[in-house]
This record gives structure tokens, C-alpha cells and sequence, in this order.
């Protein structure tokens, strides 16, 4: 579209980069305050220049002058820049009465001028809607509205942008309730200071949200954990279920739960051989006594060793346990060493560090 021009609006071309910076709108004004630009792109979104920021004004040569280096170019419309973009610069003459006359005052050339002019350019505005407001309307300024005129059904949706929300306007009261949900609030915004104190209550985490890797180490003693019967922990324990928290590991720490056990040979003076043993590192031989060497020690040396002979054959002395430390234990075995023959023990006590 060419650019076109009436007695109080002027409308550019697409602005291309090349497009000089200013351009003259060539028609008269009362007061400065009464020219207002506006950006326009092909989808009619319309954008309000601001004076000093986007654009300068020298109303004796009729020109405004764009303050970077292309209209383009600016960064408040670089979001809404399109091939069919405009600018529009036009008229809004207050309807206000700028002259006041007084019965017996002289009447000067001015204030006929500026009472003639007021009603001319009103009237040229309303006819050639200055604005493109496509109602034959001239732009409504801040003063001609009445208090609470502006109601939310005057207001068009999406209307109100960022841009025309000043900050810390929107404050609590300006907030309905329950409006602000889970899709407006933005990840990573709510963090422990915006947490009141008590407000995270069971009612408010979903089933299966706390997981191992939200609870602290050493966290759970023994209040945060209720009583199961015992048909539960003996099912539990038969399962072995990864999810049960009764696991064989958990068990070893019961003080009903054997500390230590094994078969630990004697076919011969010098046989170290173990078998079927838990927490057993090592065994080692001094003739008929052997050496138990716990794997993991236990608190202290206050615990019970339970020892048998296994063989066949005739009976034979009960062994005997010489020394005990939190590291192992002694036994010894009065009769001679012979094939088939070993110790059986288990261990009793204070739970495993």
C-alpha cells in the first residue's frame, strides 16, 4: 500500500530497513501531546510508540524521527514485525474547551485561532477516523474516562500483555482463589522458602512419591516404623521380595539371629577347611585347636559360641571354647583329629557394628 496522507493522519508504507528514519506527517497540531505513532502490523496488532523512547518529535518541521537505526529495527517491535507493517502517525485533539472566554474580556487573534482550530481538528479526526479505529471514533484518551468506566467486558481477550503490567501490580488480592494450579508455576519456582511450616501434610503427597532417594540416611528409627503381625514378616521373609523391607540383611541384625556360624574340619592336625559358614574370614590350626576369624568383628567379646563334633563312629569329648575376642574365637577338641571329623559352631551376641 502507498503511503497515504489526510488532513489529521499520515500512513507509511512497509518499512523496510532502508527506510529512512524520518517521516513527515504534514499537519498542524495544537499541542505536542496531541500526535501519537503507532506500529501496525498485517494482523492489525497494533503497538503504541512511546515519545523519547522509540521515536522523537519536531513539531515546526512536522517530523518524526525514529531513535534507532531503522523503524524495524526497534526492539519493541521486533516481535511483531511482519511484510505488511505500517506506521501511523495521527491526531487526537482534546474535545476539552481550551479557551475559556469572559463576558467584556477583548478577544485576541490566538484564542479565536486555537477555539477555531480545536473544533476543525476535532471534526477532521472524527471524519477521517485519525485513529483507524474503523468506528469513526478519535483515539479515547486517559482523561476522557470516567472512574470505573472500563469494566472487564470492555476489555478484549489477550488484551492486557505483560508489557502492560506494571511491576508488583498484581499482588495477592488480585489473585482469585485457586487460580493459580500446577500448569502457572514454573519448574524449580517453589523451593523451601515458599513452603509455610506444617503446610506439607500426608494428605498432600501422592501415593508412591517418596522414594528411597527422598529420605535422608539414619532417618527412620524405630517410631516411624509400625508394628507388622507376624504372619507379615514371616511371609516377608519367605518372599524375599525386593520391595519388602524385612530382607535377610535386615534379619542378620536381630539379636536372634546367629552371628557367626560354620563346619570347620578335623580329618587332620593341620585341615583349615570351612564350609557352610556366614561372617567367617578365616580359620587357621594349632593341632587339635582352630582359629575362627570373624569377617565383620562384633561389638565386644561378650557372646556365646554353641559347638558340636561331627563324626560317626564312637563318642566323643563335647569341645571347648578357649578364648574369645571381637574378632574370633578359639576351640579346642580333646580327642585326635580323624577323616570325617569337624566342629560345627554358631555365635551369639551383641549386634554387628
Amino acid at each position: 500500500m502507498s503511503a497515504t496522507s489526510g488532513l489529521s493522519f499520515y500512513l507509511s508504507a512497509f518499512l523496510t530497513p532502508s527506510t529512512a528514519q524520518t517521516l513527515n506527517y504534514g499537519f498542524e497540531t495544537l499541542v505536542d501531546d496531541d500526535i501519537t505513532v503507532v506500529f501496525i502490523n498485517g494482523s492489525n496488532t497494533r503497538l503504541v510508540l512511546t515519545k523519547g523512547a522509540h521515536y522523537t518529535l519536531n513539531t515546526a518541521t512536522q517530523e518524526v524521527t525514529c531513535t534507532a537505526a531503522t523503524w524495524i529495527s526497534l526492539s519493541a517491535v521486533s516481535g511483531i514485525v511482519d511484510s505488511s507493517s505500517k506506521i501511523r502517525i495521527f491526531r487526537t485533539t482534546s474535545i476539552q474547551p481550551s479557551v475559556d472566554f469572559k463576558s467584556g474580556a477583548v478577544l485576541s487573534e490566538g484564542d479565536l485561532d486555537t477555539a477555531y482550530k480545536q473544533g476543525l481538528f476535532a471534526a477532521q479526526e472524527m471524519a477521517e477516523d485519525a485513529a483507524a479505529t474503523s468506528a469513526g471514533v478519535q483515539a479515547v484518551t486517559e482523561n476522557m474516562l470516567e472512574t470505573g468506566a472500563v469494566t472487564a467486558t470492555k476489555i478484549g481477550a489477550n488484551a492486557v500483555t505483560e508489557a502492560r503490567i506494571l511491576n508488583s501490580a498484581v499482588t495477592n488480592a488480585k489473585i482469585a482463589d485457586n487460580a493459580v494450579n500446577a500448569a502457572k508455576i514454573q519448574n524449580g519456582t517453589v523451593g523451601s522458602d515458599e513452603l509455610a511450616t506444617g503446610c506439607v501434610t500426608s494428605a498432600k503427597i501422592g501415593a508412591n512419591q517418596v522414594t528411597s532417594a527422598q529420605i535422608a540416611d539414619n532417618s527412620i528409627g524405630y517410631t516411624e516404623i509400625s508394628n507388622a503381625s507376624a504372619s507379615a514378616v514371616k511371609a516377608a521373609v519367605e518372599t524375599e521380595a525386593a520391595s519388602s523391607p524385612i530382607t535377610p540383611d535386615v534379619l542378620r541384625y536381630s539379636p536372634f539371629a546367629p552371628r557367626c556360624y560354620g563346619s570347620v574340619s578335623l580329618a587332620t592336625t593341620t585341615d583349615t577347611t570351612i564350609s557352610n559358614t556366614f561372617n567367617v574370614a578365616s580359620a587357621s590350626a594349632n593341632g587339635l585347636e582352630r582359629t575362627i576369624n570373624f569377617a565383620v568383628a562384633l561389638d565386644t567379646a561378650d557372646y556365646v559360641v554353641i559347638a558340636s563334633i561331627k563324626a560317626t563312629g564312637a563318642g566323643y569329648d563335647a569341645p571347648s571354647i578357649v578364648s574369645k575376642s571381637t574378632s574370633g574365637f578359639v576351640i579346642d577338641f580333646n580327642n585326635n583329629a580323624g577323616s570325617g571329623r569337624a566342629i560345627d559352631f554358631v555365635v551369639f551376641g551383641s549386634t554387628l557394628s
